[in-house]
């Protein structure tokens, strides 16, 4: 025994130094299978799964021109071997099935049958042996037919498929057991019968006739055919014929291996899905009609080319046609009315090319003289001849016309009671504002007369108060003119301002008030606060609205110090906020939405014009006014405004 890169050559046989348990088999199987393969002169071949070359015997190598080299190749890298049709698909069959197979093969001038045989280690097939027996001597004594008779019948009964094999003249020669089982009879009984007589002729297969004549001459395509059946123990049966030419080696004459198979539960699934998609679609064009009902919308298709117009129902609905009525451009041009047929003529012309969406309104006259409003939305597409079409939608908007009709005539009176409204709101506004400077300067009168009236006269006193008189008389101009200006519209006077400032100044002239009412004031302002645009006595005067009623709204406390805290901070990077805070009897959280319109008030001698006043002229500044309760008693009023974009510094 010559032992040569891993391979043993032992009496003639050719194996492999030992396999592993994924292997053919365990050493002593393979000594096993050695010794009762040593005294064969059949060639043998072991493939293994992987459909590479386990071993071959001594007449194998000489057969095939194997050498100890090849062991480990796949069978289609041998040159002889690879002449053996779908020899490597057949191996994995035999595997898969556990049945062996057949193939011819042909060396030189010697003929030879090609067994394929499962290897099995215990319940599991591990590989296939090929068996090569040399059939040269008596095949040509052999009866022929028999001889392709069985070689076909070998092949055929291992397909679940019924298959027929006809010979040249069309007639049956063999069929496996599925085809003798789908037609109820034997193989002796349609042995040589004109496959057009099968089943008596029930079985309507005429037609294929020329086709398999065809076939059997050499033509390539064949279109399968469909036909029905009555099936043993099945019931009508829809079946798919299907031929393929089929010819044997050495042999001249062509057969057809015809097939067939059911597609009985395809068909039934087809017709299934078409019944569901006319379903569907039906259901679909019913809600597309309902759609159109309720939107009043219609919609058609026009072929310029042709002139032909189809439309839908609710379109005919529209126009007051009778459903059906072939519909012309004259037709349309009957209900356009008279003043848009200019329209209706220029659209046509321009749509022509076909190149061009388009939408255009357009009314209609109706028999009864009445007039409707339609809006059209075309677009451009084509047919399948590559002619412009144009698919379009069409909607009655004649009852929202009338309404846009109609709000337009409601908004032209609105509009004329807002200007009486507006001249009652700012007479009002004019006589709250205008109040406060005026108690101002009536008690700076008085108190400039007692002044000079005291013996000896406080001259500087009274000088002094005229001084603060004059200021207030000022500001109650500055607070007329100003809130026309805010009523009517006109530009403020916008100045870089500082709030801090602003703030003390209204402080400074509240104070008497707010003393007395007994309000303990706090301040917190914000020292490093930046400069906001804006209008200086506008601004003061929501101030001082906010100050007035934080004070107000502690008349009637005596449980707890009236404090009033007026803060200024920055809120965010480029806004900054004004707030006063109080304890007083704060709000129903219902109102906040309320709290700002006008004549809304919560005092019984209140006008509500303040804070709608002080939105105003917040909202003009581009800011935002707001009313929130504290967490303890009393609420907070709070205004933001934008940071001046110039300077955030002060100068």
């Amino acid at each position: 025994m010559t032992t040569t890169e891993g391979v043993t050559l032992t009496g003639g046989w050719i194996g492999l130094q030992g396999f592993n348990g994924d292997d053919l088999a365990a050493n002593s199987a393979t000594t096993d299978l050695i010794s009762i393969l040593e005294s064969v002169d059949t060639p043998i071949v072991v493939v293994r799964r992987d459909s590479t070359i386990a071993c071959f015997n001594k007449a194998a190598a000489n057969l095939l021109g194997l050498s100890p080299s090849d062991i480990g190749r796949a069978p289609h890298d041998i040159p002889v071997i690879a002449g053996l049709p779908r020899m490597e698909e057949r191996c994995a069959e035999v595997i898969a099935t556990g049945l062996d197979a057949r193939v011819d093969f042909r060396e030189a001038d010697r003929w030879f049958v090609v067994r394929i045989s499962p290897y099995a280690r215990g319940d599991r097939v591990i590989g296939t042996v090929l068996t090569f027996t040399n059939v040269t001597a008596f095949r040509a004594s052999i009866d022929q037919a028999i001889y392709e008779r069985e070689c076909t019948k070998a092949i055929i009964n291992t397909v679940a498929d019924p298959l027929v094999v006809l010979s040249g003249d069309q007639r049956i020669q063999s069929g496996n057991r599925a085809f003798h089982a789908m037609f109820g009879v034997s193989r002796d009984e349609t042995q040589g019968m004109p496959f057009y007589e099968l089943a008596n002729g029930a079985f309507e297969l005429a037609p294929l006739r020329t086709h398999l004549t065809e076939l059997l001459a050499g033509a390539q395509a064949f279109q399968p055919v469909e036909v029905d059946h009555v099936v043993t123990g099945k019931g009508q049966r829809t079946l798919l014929l299907d031929a393929r030419p089929l010819s044997f080696p050495g042999h001249s004459e062509r057969r057809v291996l015809l097939t067939f198979q059911d597609i009985t539960a395809r068909k039934e699934a087809e017709a299934a899905k078409d019944l569901r998609s006319k379903e569907e679609l039906r259901r679909s064009e019913a809600f597309l009609a309902e759609g159109q009902r309720l939107s009043l919308t219609g919609s058609f298709s026009w072929r310029v080319a042709t002139d032909e117009i189809t439309w839908s129902e609710q379109l005919y609905r529209i126009y007051e046609l009778e459903v059906g009525v072939p519909v012309t451009l004259d037709l349309i041009r009957t209900r356009v009315h008279p003043e848009d047929v200019t329209l209706l003529e220029k659209m046509v012309d321009q749509a022509r090319d076909g190149s061009n969406d388009f939408e255009w309104q357009y009314r209609l006259m109706m028999p009864d003289h009445s007039i409707k409003y339609l809006h059209a939305v075309a677009h451009a597409t084509r047919d399948r001849d590559g002619q412009p079409e144009y698919i379009a939608a069409v909607q009655d908007v004649t009852a929202r016309r009338l309404s846009d009709e109609a709000l337009a005539k409601a908004r032209s009176e609105l509009a004329h009671v807002s200007r009486i409204t507006s001249l009652g709101a700012m007479t009002a506004s004019i006589a709250h504002e205008v109040n406060q400077p005026l108690s101002g300067i009536m008690t700076n009168a008085n108190t400039c007369l007692r002044m000079l009236g005291s013996e000896p006269p406080n001259v500087e006193g009274a000088r002094e108060t005229a001084r603060r008189t004059i200021r207030d008389a000022n500001r109650a101009s500055e607070v007329i003119t100003r809130l026309r200006a805010l009523f009517t519209k006109k530009e403020s006077t916008i100045e870089p301002l500082d709030l801090n400032e602003a703030t003390r100044e209204v402080i400074a002239l509240s104070s008497n008030d707010l003393q007395r009412g007994r309000v303990i004031l706090r301040q917190e302002l914000d020292d490093d606060l930046p400069f906001v645009d804006g209008d200086r006595v506008q601004l003061q005067q929501v101030i001082l609205n906010l100050l007035l009623n934080g004070s107000d709204a502690m008349n009637d406390i005596d449980d707890r110090p009236r404090q009033l805290v007026v803060t200024t901070a920055r809120d965010g990077e480029d806004r900054v906020r004004v707030a006063v805070r109080d304890v007083g009897v704060g709000f129903d959280p219902r109102s906040v939405d309320t709290l700002f319109d006008a004549f809304y008030t919560t005092k019984s001698g209140g006008m509500g014009i303040g804070l709608s006043v002080s939105r105003s002229i917040v909202e003009n500044h581009h800011g935002r006014l707001r009313a929130e309760l504290n967490d303890g008693p009393g609420a907070t009023f709070s205004f933001s405004l934008p940071c001046l974009q110039r300077t955030n510094t002060k100068v």
